[in-house]
C-alpha cells in the first residue's frame, strides 16, 4: 500500500491534552489505568484534593472513619510492562471515510505507546497479519517510540491474511511479568477457535480490546445501485444491490461484534468500539476514566 495518512505528533498531543482534562495523567489513575491482574491493595491514607481525583475516595472506609476523607493506596508496581498488539491485515486497509482502519489503529497505538514511554514504564508490540509481521519485548525510553513509529508507518507492515488465533498462540508463551495487553483489531471474522484463544489470553494478562470498525462494517451505505464487490483473499467478485441486502447484513454484522464483545465481557476484561469516523482521543480517554472508576468499586 502506498504511505498511509498518519499525523502522529499531532495525534499524541491531542490524546493527552484530553488526557490531563480528565484527570488522568497522575501517578495514581496512571497505574490503576494499566495495572495488571498483580496491583494489590495496600492500605488506606487520607484524601489530597491536590493529588487526587474525588473519584478515587472510598466512602465505605470514609464513613467508618468521619474525621478522615480516605482513599485506598495500593502497592506500587514501579515497571508497569505493557505489550500492544496491532492487526496490520488487509481487513484493516480498508475505510469510507478520512480514514482507513489501519491508520487509526496506527495513531491510538503510538498514542498509548507515547504515554506509557513518557510515565517510564515499557511498552512492547506485535504487528501480525497471517504472521507476526514484527515484535519487540516490552522496554523503556524513546528509542523503542521510534521502533514503533517505523513499524506503524512502513507501508511493507501491511498486507496479508488476518490470523489473530496464530498470533495469540505464538505470544502467549513469550511474555513474561506483563501487565497488562492491548489488542488492537476490527475483530472481524473471528471463528470459535480465535474466540476461545482471546478467552484463554484474557484469563492470564489483564487484557484490552480497542474494536477499530469502520461504518460500512456494521451498516450498507444508501445506495441504489448494483455494485460489484470482492473477496479481497480470494478475488471472487459478485454483484450486490445494497438496499436489498441491507437488513440481513447489519442483523449478521451485528451478531458477530456481539460474539466478540461477549468473550472479553464474559472473561471480565474491557473492549472499546473505535469507529474511524470518530475521535479516538476523546473516546478512548472517556474509557480510560470509566475503567478507573470499575476498578475502584470492584476493589471496594
Amino acid at each position: 500500500m502506498k504511505g498511509l495518512n498518519v499525523n502522529f505528533p499531532k495525534a499524541i498531543s491531542h490524546f493527552e491534552s484530553i488526557m490531563k482534562s480528565q484527570l488522568l495523567i497522575k501517578t495514581v489513575f496512571y497505574k490503576r489505568i494499566f495495572g495488571g491482574k498483580g496491583f494489590e491493595f495496600d492500605s488506606y491514607r487520607q484524601y489530597s484534593p491536590e493529588n487526587d481525583d474525588a473519584s478515587l475516595i472510598d466512602w465505605k472506609a470514609t464513613m467508618r472513619n468521619p474525621q478522615k476523607t480516605l482513599v485506598r493506596q495500593y502497592v506500587d508496581e514501579r515497571d508497569l510492562k505493557i505489550f500492544i498488539i496491532v492487526d496490520v491485515g488487509d481487513n484493516m486497509v480498508f475505510g469510507s471515510g478520512e480514514k482507513l482502519k489501519n491508520e487509526v489503529a496506527a495513531e491510538v497505538c503510538a498514542s498509548l505507546s507515547h504515554l506509557i514511554l513518557s510515565s517510564g514504564d515499557g511498552v512492547g508490540f506485535a504487528l501480525f497479519s497471517n504472521n507476526i509481521v514484527k515484535m519487540m519485548l516490552p522496554t523503556g525510553g524513546m528509542a523503542q517510540f521510534n521502533n514503533i513509529l517505523r513499524a506503524l508507518q512502513d507501508p511493507k507492515t501491511y498486507g496479508g491474511k488476518s490470523d489473530l488465533k496464530r498470533a495469540l498462540k505464538f505470544i502467549l508463551p513469550t511474555l513474561k511479568k506483563i501487565s497488562a495487553v492491548f489488542i488492537i483489531s476490527d475483530f472481524i471474522n473471528m471463528d470459535d477457535e480465535t474466540l476461545k484463544i482471546i478467552k484463554t489470553f484474557s484469563s492470564v494478562y489483564e487484557t484490552v480490546g480497542l474494536m477499530i470498525r469502520d461504518r460500512v462494517d456494521s451498516t450498507m451505505p444508501n445506495i441504489k445501485n448494483e455494485v460489484v464487490i470482492e473477496d479481497i483473499y480470494t478475488g471472487e467478485q459478485k454483484i450486490i444491490n445494497p438496499a436489498v441486502i441491507k437488513e440481513q447484513y447489519e442483523v449478521i454484522s451485528n451478531m458477530q461484534k456481539q460474539r466478540v464483545l461477549d468473550v472479553f465481557r464474559r472473561t471480565g476484561s474491557d473492549i472499546l468500539e473505535i469507529y474511524t469516523n470518530e475521535d479516538f482521543a476523546l473516546t478512548l480517554a472517556k474509557f480510560l476514566r470509566l475503567r478507573v472508576k470499575r476498578r475502584k468499586f470492584r476493589n471496594a
